[in-house]
């Protein structure tokens, strides 16, 4: 008589457990493959748009300036920081994007509801593709006259100003910020305020050695330690000097909020060097070139290489 062998519940129990440690191993492979992708062409993104500073630099013999536009001269207040349009904007035409450059316009503020059809402009090369917002657009744009005109294009990419080495933030004062390559203006928010021009040559610590551009992903939405504390619309006082103009590749934002926190270091909040990357974050140096930064680091080391004539030495591995 023949027998037909079955499967006992304990070889089924020992096959599922296996299966089961054999697919979150596959799982973990194929998470970590896809997030090294991620990473480099977050890190493709950030050369990209060094490069572009770079040769804007050398062709106008200064780096773009934070605040472009014909309609003012120059910022007056604060608020008027928030409307001109930006760094991104003037480096268009060296990142290929020319035509879109030409179509916008500069006699107007980035604001302004002329300008919508642009600055609405989905730009990959200015997004992280780790940083897990819903949506690629910032809500609630205001004009220069304070009333809601539409959205903008978001931006995981911004300019770092400087290091506040002070307790006092988000207030007018300079006095407490030791500055990057993007220099500083020579007197501050009053009608004679002129914004000096950012040269590569001022960087006497070594192009290789500071920092030009770094992610602040996850904008407007306020994240700390990878988890969102206060997702755009805030639900309350958004604090530190979070607002939603910034988070947009084409609007300007109030020269602090540009300026990293001395004590806090990468990935503690994005209102600093902050990213969506396990372990770290990616920043582009005044030489073109794109590191990634551990968020072990020292701010003490972050802080040396933000500024640009601080005398320290730092070693990049």
């Amino acid at each position: 008589m023949n027998h037909r062998r079955g499967f006992t519940l304990t070889e089924v129990i020992v096959v599922l457990s296996i299966s089961s440690v054999l697919m979150a191993l596959l799982l973990t492979a194929v998470q970590y493959a896809r997030e090294s992708a991620r990473r480099l062409n977050c890190q493709n993104n950030l050369r990209t748009v060094a490069l572009g500073v770079i040769n804007h630099e050398s062709q106008f013999a200064q780096l773009p300036s934070l605040y472009n536009g014909s309609f003012l001269p120059k910022p007056r207040t604060v608020m008027d920081e928030f409307h001109f349009h930006s760094w991104r904007t003037a480096i268009l035409p060296q990142i290929e994007q020319n035509a879109l450059y030409t179509r916008m316009n500069l006699s107007l503020p980035a604001t302004d509801v002329s300008n919508q059809p642009f600055v609405n402009v989905q730009l990959p090369v200015f997004q992280c593709p780790s940083t897990p917002n819903s949506s690629r657009l910032v809500v609630d744009i205001y004009t220069v006259d304070d009333s809601s005109v539409g959205t903008a294009a978001r931006s995981d990419y911004e300019a770092i100003g400087g290091v506040n080495i002070g307790l006092a933030s988000g207030t007018t004062s300079l006095e407490n910020i030791q500055f990057g390559v993007w220099g500083e203006p020579d007197s501050y928010l009053s009608i004679s305020t002129n914004y000096r021009k950012p040269r590569l040559r001022d960087v006497t610590d070594g192009l290789s050695q500071t920092i030009l551009i770094a992610e602040r992903a996850g904008r407007p939405d306020l994240y700390e330690r990878g988890k969102p504390v206060n997702p755009y619309p805030f639900t309350n006082t958004p604090g530190y000097g979070m607002d939603n103009h910034q988070a947009s590749w084409a609007i300007s934002t109030h020269f602090w909020w540009l300026v990293q926190s001395a004590q806090l270091g990468i990935n503690y909040r994005n209102l600093d060097i902050f990213a969506f990357h396990p372990g770290g974050a990616n920043v582009a140096l005044a030489d073109g070139s794109v590191r990634f930064l551990s968020e072990t680091m020292a701010p003490k080391t972050v802080n040396a290489l933000i500024t640009r004539s601080g005398n320290e030495t730092v070693t990049l591995e």
